[in-house]
């Protein structure tokens, strides 16, 4: 599971805030000249609450520092930040989050191209900016990949080739699928319908294997869930719906969740945000997809035909029935959707001549002719390969509701036209490579998403193009701006880090009551044995592992289109040869990614923004930098990346991660007297987080939908602040914060937790986000530090009060 959301624009609190008591700020140039602003001033003497805070000490009443003050540049950077975000008219007892953050929204105005704004985004966009820079700058003795990188770059920046080459790029594609340049629709009467033949099977075939685009079929190779050595094959519903970078703003989720095309995701965003009806969202489409049709056509001899105005008719009813068609996909398709956690625990699996019978048998429930699709659409796809399926033995995943899906999808398609369906086909196709052409095409799209008013921003065009190398080619752009002494300077912090955090987690097991001594000696082995991925691979500077973690991409510094197509064609191609390899337990994501991830089958932490379905983790290099990490004080870097890492390590043990063993491998290994005592437990947080109301929208979180993420939440905290204070045990004391000398460790470490939640965002963007698996964000910092009473202790905050409530929720 996230960390955070990866999805759409994020979350974050609509901040809204009193007048700000802080003087303007001064130019910074040491420790004394920050105490000396007047923005730097400790708690005691900034409120009449201090009757409340009675362990902090007047600093008015001090002539001199009580203990040595950190003064380095990260120290001093890090006081500048809380000090500039907090709204010390808060008291923290009663609404942290405004005493954390109530300024942190005027101190950083939301950027144009974001719906919310917090510090994942923001260092989003640093990484997106570095890696802009060094595509744009001219260097020499780089591996060929890197070159490849700034090549793509450059594909993607030449708007004057794009705007000269036009449509050529998407026609000669279309021949190569089989595909005409135009729907055969237009120029086709229904009295042809039946003398019309198009072999959709062949065509999805071919955009699968062309394009690594899900067209009506969905098939992906996941890591077998109960055995996480192997590969299995997985079929359902379209998955990889646009296969290349997004104009969105948007990270993509990448095991097991739906990468929509683009107008696919506004449809869901404005529907969300409720901003038209749907007869107003339909003409909308409608008008995007017949011009987008007219444009195919302005060459073309089929306008000889008609008059302008029968023309102009005829795209018109082209576009409505290809999205009367559409609409019926989309439900087909949303019929099937459900918990993804649930269905990945109850996946069974089917031979292909099974799958056969059992959609042949709906076909002829619905009095239509079935015919062969699944055995032949997968020996197509993998002819590209170097395997060769065994279709007496080979089991393929497939969930009750994408069985469902497959089956009803067979029965619609068995009576529809085939003119019709080739207009479906061609249209989605069309519809993911155009926006990567020309500026006219570019420009259509983007008055349709701001018609939707769906929430839909785009990037500056050279902050998304390098976004789209480090989506395509990560490794290459990581292995270009990375730090020479990561392995000796940070790397070994982290690990130590990640050390403290396990034992820590493996101390609040030991003392848990609903455990019984074997569930909890299967937990002490599973904390063991997990696996951490820091920063990056550990082969990426080696020579020559680069070129052949990219072996077989080509990259033409002129052709942007068939430079994604080579990459992501190659990237399929190299993911299908593996299938008999097995699993050997590498890196998912790409070191510029600002997230954490867990995996629950591979039992490993990757420190990114976004879980698989895996039990590692891994950790990014850019989530090892400021504002996440290197911090100055070890009580800061615990309360921010210390609690993110003890979020990853907890999804180990949380409502769906328990159930993956310590060799990631979807068995039974708790006691049914542990499974009934932690089932009953959870329902406190249900409960609790219910209970949080949005105001800015007028709803309540979804307690079920974010269980698992709020138990990582409070299993995070209590981790990393357990680690955080037997760290300081075996270390000298800390150094103490320039503006927060009257602080304590213990209340830095929660600032520094309360401060990684800081963000801004719209309404728009808040009711979609709504939809997310995580609470928001504002939420999420008081909800896990109520259940905390560590932090009451800490901030003496009086018994019954919102941050020290009588009840608490605790699992760990």
């Amino acid at each position: 599971m996230d960390a955070w959301q990866g999805e759409g624009d994020g979350m974050g609190p609509s901040v809204t805030r009193t007048g700000s008591a802080l003087a303007s700020t001064p130019t910074l140039k040491n420790g004394s000249d920050l105490r000396e602003s007047g923005y730097l001033i400790a708690v005691g003497s900034r409120t009449a609450r201090i009757h409340k805070l009675t362990f902090l000490t007047d600093v008015k009443q001090k002539r001199h520092r009580p203990e040595i003050v950190c003064e380095s540049k990260e120290c001093l950077r890090s006081a500048a930040n809380l000090a500039l975000s907090m709204d010390r008219s808060a008291d923290p007892c009663y609404d942290f989050y405004k005493y954390v953050c109530g300024n942190w929204a005027e101190e950083h105005p939301r950027p144009d191209a974001y719906h919310s704004y917090d510090w994942f985004r923001d260092k989003q966009t640093k990484v997106y900016t570095v890696v802009r820079d060094f595509l744009s700058r001219n260097t020499s003795l780089q591996p060929k990949p890197v070159q490849q990188a700034k090549d793509l770059y450059a594909s993607c920046m030449d708007t004057e080739t794009l705007d000269k080459r036009g449509l050529k790029p998407i026609i000669k594609i279309l021949e190569q699928l089989a595909l005409p340049s135009h729907p055969s629709f237009l120029n086709i009467t229904e009295i042809d319908y039946t003398n019309f033949t198009f072999d959709w099977v062949e065509s999805v075939i071919q955009i699968k294997t062309q394009l690594s685009m899900d067209v009506l079929i969905g098939f992906d190779i996941v890591t077998d869930p109960k055995n996480s050595s192997v590969y299995r094959l997985i079929m359902g519903s379209p998955e990889t719906t646009n296969p290349f970078p997004s104009m969105l703003n948007e990270n993509k989720r990448k095991h097991r969740f739906k990468q929509e095309n683009m107008i696919q995701r506004n449809l869901i965003n404005a529907r969300h945000a409720q901003k038209i009806d749907e007869d107003q969202e339909a003409e909308v489409y409608k008008m995007f997809y017949a011009h987008l049709i007219k444009l195919f056509l302005l060459d073309d001899d089929v306008r000889s035909n008609f008059t302008e105005a029968e023309l102009d008719q005829l795209i018109v009813h082209t576009a409505d029935a290809f999205y009367s068609m559409s609409v019926d996909m989309y439900e087909l398709e949303s019929d099937n959707s459900t918990n993804v956690d649930e269905l990945y625990l109850n996946i069974p699996d089917y031979t292909v001549d099974d799958v056969q019978k059992y959609t042949d048998s709906i076909v002829e429930i619905n009095n239509e002719t079935f015919s062969p699709i699944w055995r032949r659409y997968l020996e197509g796809v993998f002819e590209i390969s170097d395997v060769r399926l065994d279709f007496g033995n080979e089991k393929i995943l497939i969930s009750e509701p994408d069985l469902k899906y497959m089956s009803l999808m067979a029965a619609y398609l068995s009576k529809m036209p085939p003119v019709l369906i080739e207009l479906f086909v061609w249209m989605k196709v069309v519809e993911v490579m155009a926006v990567h052409t020309s500026s006219e095409l570019r420009a259509l799209y983007e008055r349709a998403s701001e018609e939707l008013q769906s929430g839909h921003m785009t990037l500056s065009r050279s902050l998304h193009c390098a976004n789209a190398v480090n989506d395509l080619l990560g490794m290459a752009v990581s292995y270009a701006i990375v730090d020479q002494n990561f392995f000796n300077n940070t790397k070994p912090k982290i690990e130590t880090m990640l050390n403290e955090l396990k034992n820590a987690l493996a101390h609040l097991v030991g003392v848990a009551k609903w455990m019984d001594d074997d569930t909890k000696l299967a937990t002490y082995k599973k904390i063991v044995e997990m696996k951490t991925l820091v920063g990056f691979p550990d082969w990426l500077l080696e020579d020559g592992r680069l070129e052949e973690y990219y072996k077989g991409i080509e990259v033409n510094s002129k052709h942007y289109l068939e430079n994604l197509i080579n990459i992501v064609q190659s990237k399929l191609k190299n993911a299908l040869n593996k299938f008999r390899i097995g699993n050997n337990y590498t890196w998912a994501t790409d070191p510029t990614e600002v997230n954490a991830y867990h995996t629950y089958q591979e039992n490993t932490i990757t420190l990114i923004n976004q879980d698989f379905l895996n039990p590692d983790a891994a950790v990014p290099l850019v989530m090892l930098q400021y504002p996440f990490f290197d911090l100055g004080l070890d009580s800061l870097n615990y309360g921010s990346l210390g609690a993110v890492l003890g979020h990853e390590i907890t999804h180990g043990f949380d409502n769906f991660g328990r159930q993956f063993d310590k060799n990631g491998n979807l068995i039974p290994w708790w006691s049914n007297e542990t499974i009934k005592s932690f089932v009953n437990m959870t329902q406190c947080f249900v409960d609790q987080y219910s209970s949080f109301y949005v105001p800015q929208i007028g709803k309540h979180v979804d307690g079920k939908k974010t269980l698992g993420e709020n138990i990582a939440d409070n299993g995070g905290v209590k981790e990393a602040y357990a680690a955080l204070k037997a760290h300081l045990r075996k270390t000298s004391p800390e150094l103490k914060l320039a503006g927060f000398e009257y602080f304590t460790s213990e209340q830095l470490f929660f600032l520094s937790y309360g401060n990684l939640w800081c963000g801004v965002t719209t309404i728009e963007a808040f009711k979609a986000d709504m939809e997310d698996e995580h609470t928001p964000q504002h939420l999420r910092a008081r909800g896990a530090l109520q259940n905390n009473p560590d932090f009451a202790k800490t901030w003496h905050c009086p018994p019954g009060s919102p941050m020290n409530p009588n009840k608490r929720c605790i699992i760990f």
